[in-house]
């Protein structure tokens, strides 16, 4: 599908995406289509001329080095607009605020004393706070299945796999003190390679600021504007310290709101995500492309999901964290799992910072992707029973059944080779038993629900790499 035709399906209704492709960073986009329709309509009220010498501006306030000095920008996720002069020992607006200011054009007096440097500003006169509660005017993004056809028309993947990526980009708010985004773990069963070349894919579709990779300040007609720690997405391998900063002490260093993470684990980091990962072979794919061409609607939708915080009260995040542990308790008694896995730390972490917390953010996550104000305890336990607790169990799975191959056949053994469902019902199914002549083709291919041939491909490769053999033809035993 051409990328002309991505954008009608998802997005010029909203935003007349068709006629326009951008690999701006997101601070520093052009006026028009590249920006949201929201961010026009605001930049549409941002100056209003009340006399011949006075105006009025509405925006968010920036604060700079200069402490007489703030940048009024239009949208929160601009770096534009109009500096406005205070002066000294005067109250300044707090950083982020909207506000509504009033004055005349006038030369910022220290650039023009210290340098020489002619920049307008405008003296304030007045300045107030305005309410920034116009939700129900801006219209909503795109929703999670359309964000995630966007993403992956050329990435083949589970389902599941695919709302829980997209659900990264939609991120999800800050909740009693800890920062929001999401944290996504990915255990490898499928190649390295592979997978490397999905989060490349991954990475590249945000501009450089949203990967966190920005100063302090930036320069704004050479004047230091404080820079917005809105939102970054990391993704990538990552030391465990760092993981355990964002993932178990919920604080970022770099001082971000929220923070979506998708890391390729290692066993000593699989347990730490919000929403743990494994990717088999039968189910993965993709095809090269160049993901800057989605840049600009998915920046689009990301920075607007941004704007909406969804409400949730104690009642149902009491009511959604019994229903967690519960649920975490009948997980580990299903695996077998001793009393201590649910301690800090451990895979089923269920402490309040733990596994409840991590259905929370993912609850608020799916809020904002449904454009939804609210969060009740019937929405967290949709988060665990649809989302969450089927990621853990499909990856303790997984996990388990590769460190197992690795055991019986040690850690060179690359069952990225092999189809996983073939490879869980072959172990299933071969009892061990001294004389056996093992499970039909028949049987292994109905016990993994695969095709017929599916199978025998997959058992011939097996074969080939030593892993299983044929006591009689048509028969598989493991070595």
């Amino acid at each position: 599908m051409e990328i002309e035709d991505l954008y009608k399906r998802h997005g010029s209704e909203r935003d007349q995406l068709a006629d326009a492709t951008s690999i701006s960073d997101v601070y520093t986009r052009e006026y028009g289509t590249e920006l949201t329709l929201w961010e026009s309509q605001l930049l549409r009220q941002f100056q209003e001329k009340v006399s011949a010498r006075r105006y009025r501006y509405r925006g968010f306030v920036r604060h700079t080095r200069d402490t007489t000095l703030v940048l009024l920008t239009p949208s929160p996720w601009l770096m534009d607009g109009e500096f406005i002069f205070f002066e000294k020992d005067r109250e300044l607006p707090p950083d982020g605020a909207y506000i509504e200011v009033v004055g005349s054009s006038v030369a910022a007096p220290r650039p023009l004393e210290e340098s020489q440097t002619i920049i307008r500003a405008i003296a304030a006169e007045t300045w107030t706070p305005l309410s920034i509660d116009f939700i129900s005017e801006i219209p909503p993004p795109m929703n999670l299945n359309e964000l995630s056809n966007l993403l992956f028309e050329y990435v083949g993947m589970a389902e599941a796999s695919k709302r829980v990526f997209t659900r990264l980009f939609v991120s999800s708010p800050p909740f009693q003190d800890s920062i929001g985004g999401l944290t996504m773990g990915i255990q490898a069963i499928a190649s390295q390679t592979q997978v490397r070349r999905l989060l490349s894919f991954i990475r590249q579709v945000l501009p450089p600021t949203m990967k966190g990779r920005q100063h302090s300040f930036r320069h704004v007609q050479g004047i230091k504007v404080r820079a917005p720690r809105f939102w970054r997405f990391d993704v990538g391998s990552f030391s465990i310290n760092k993981m355990q900063q964002i993932c178990v002490q919920r604080r970022d260093p770099a001082g971000y709101q929220e923070v979506s993470l998708g890391a390729l684990t290692e066993t000593e980091t699989a347990f730490l995500p919000d929403i743990p990962l494994a990717i088999s072979t039968e189910d993965f794919w993709i095809e090269t492309r160049n993901p800057s061409h989605l840049r600009l609607p998915i920046l689009k939708s990301a920075i607007t999901f941004q704007m909406l915080t969804p409400e949730i009260t104690k009642r149902s995040v009491d009511a959604g964290t019994e229903h967690v542990l519960t649920r975490l308790d009948a997980l580990r008694e299903s695996f077998g799992f001793e009393e201590r896995v649910l301690a800090r730390g451990h895979l089923l972490d269920a402490d309040a910072l733990g596994r409840p917390l991590s259905t929370i953010k993912l609850a608020r996550s799916t809020a904002r992707a449904y454009w939804k104000e609210t969060v009740t305890a019937k929405d967290i336990r949709y988060a665990w029973d649809r989302v969450l607790e089927p990621a853990l169990k499909e990856f303790i799975e997984l996990t388990e059944l590769k460190e197992s191959a690795e055991k019986d056949w040690g850690k060179e053994s690359r069952i990225d080779k092999f189809n996983t469902k073939v490879l869980k019902a072959i172990k299933k199914l071969d009892t061990g038993k001294r004389g056996s002549l093992g499970p039909t083709l028949n049987e292994i291919a109905e016990e993994a629900g695969v095709e017929r041939h599916v199978a025998a491909e997959t058992l011939a490769r097996m074969k080939d790499n030593s892993i299983l053999y044929e006591p009689r033809p048509g028969h598989y035993r493991l070595v």
